[in-house]
């Protein structure tokens, strides 16, 4: 006698499949959440919810909680855009202790890029040493070692490049040493005494 064959069990509610669905909301998901509350400004916040949801394509995963807490920092949030736009894609707000010294670091590498020139961690660093002693940073509040490299790079989208090579045996220690010295020396005349000797080949004496 054969046993009758048992359908297997099936859920009355199919589980919704959604091809891009996220829960880790970037900034620039927020902002969407953001506008469409500002086109429905009548809708409660569960029904809010409830929309992103079940969105087919793109659902956006949150809790009402989660939401509310975001409307509450909304403005913070649309600053992080002004001070650094490609802050849309993160997904945390990078911790950031001296945002005028982190600008001027910026500026300057963006400076050396358009001049053709290549910076590496070492350069980022002691570069962020002098602006931090040029706005006169707490010594509680500088930033030492390697830990804030990645996430700066990062948030600026900058590339770090090694030199290799001649240019990769320069010790950095040793140049900044000089440079203060010559800055001793200089410091004893003035700027129109001041001649700079490079690319003198090019003219006869």
């Amino acid at each position: 006698q054969k046993n009758p064959k048992v359908k297997e069990a099936t859920s009355a509610h199919p589980t919704a499949s959604h091809t891009s669905l996220r829960q880790n909301l970037t900034l620039s998901d927020w902002l969407t959440v953001f506008a469409y509350i500002d086109a429905h400004q009548a809708m409660p916040q569960c029904d809010i919810v409830n929309h992103f949801k079940t969105l087919q394509s793109g659902a956006l995963i949150f809790t009402q909680s989660t939401l509310s807490r975001k409307l509450k920092e909304r403005l913070t949030l649309e600053a992080r855009i002004n001070d650094n736009p490609n802050a849309l894609s993160s997904k945390r707000p990078r911790i950031v202790t001296r945002p005028d010294v982190d600008r001027a670091l910026f500026l300057w590498v963006r400076h050396m890029e358009e001049k053709g020139e290549h910076v590496n961690g070492p350069m980022l660093k002691e570069k962020r040493q002098r602006f931090e002693e040029l706005f006169e940073v707490p010594e509680g509040e500088q930033l030492s070692g390697d830990g804030w490299l990645a996430p700066f790079c990062k948030a600026y989208k900058i590339r770090e490049h090694r030199r290799h090579g001649e240019a990769g045996s320069v010790d950095l220690d040793a140049v900044e040493v000089e440079r203060k010295r010559c800055e001793e020396i200089l410091s004893k005349y003035t700027p129109r005494d001041r001649w700079n000797f490079d690319e003198t080949s090019f003219f006869p004496l």
